[in-house]
């Protein structure tokens, strides 16, 4: 979660709270939107000297506005620079599948339509959030807030190696788009192959 945290605060200043909002919108498929959890991560960015924060006041309320540092940057630049390892995702639910031969078999039909279902569900909310989402809107609040913002625009200068900073808004929401499609292309082969499972497992069942 840390390195996900170093990469929304490349993009902007953000609390807590406004944190969690952004991963339990985006990025559950991906990690644990608990405040617990987001704040033992920051905490431990903090520590290592990877983000900084602010301290104000808003309608009577002290908040904290988290920022990523230098030395932050470089983590992330490092990180984000690696080759990713998306074949083998660490799921321990999938773990119910694989000692599926465990469960009586009149369950497993039960279990797989059930599978299914929070598949199509999750399928449905990906697909409302690439719908939803205005690139446009996002690029030029992306550009408005660097605008304005000398050091975040210098860091991303810094990471991106690039100082045109549309071209660098046009990459990171295209990279974006595509992750919420990968998502979306990998639940619907997900669903097709449980449901053709199912499609055998019932065929099974009238034998």
């Amino acid at each position: 979660m840390d390195k996900l945290i170093l990469g929304l605060l490349m993009m902007q200043r953000l609390t807590i709270y406004e944190l969690r909002v952004i991963i339990k919108r985006y990025f559950q498929s991906m990690c644990s939107d608990s405040i617990g959890g987001i704040r033992a991560a920051v905490n431990k960015l903090l520590n290592a000297q990877m983000v900084t924060y602010s301290e104000f006041v808003e309608r009577s309320v002290n908040k904290k506005q988290y920022s990523i540092t230098d030395k932050g940057r470089e983590e992330f630049a490092a990180w984000a620079q690696s080759p990713a390892n998306i074949a083998l995702p660490k799921n321990m639910e999938l773990g119910k599948f694989l000692l599926m031969g465990f469960v009586p078999a009149e369950k497993r039909l039960q279990l797989i339509n059930e599978m299914i279902t929070r598949l199509e569900t999750t399928l449905s909310e990906f697909a409302a959030m690439e719908s939803a989402i205005n690139w446009a809107d996002a690029k030029t609040k992306a550009l408005i807030e660097w605008g304005k913002d000398d050091e975040y625009r210098e860091g991303v200068f810094s990471v991106t190696g690039n100082r045109d900073i549309e071209q660098v808004t046009n990459d990171i929401s295209e990279y974006q788009a595509l992750c919420i499609r990968y998502e979306i292309d990998m639940l619907e082969f997900q669903i097709a192959w449980f449901k053709k499972l199912k499609t055998k497992l019932e065929g099974s069942k009238d034998e």
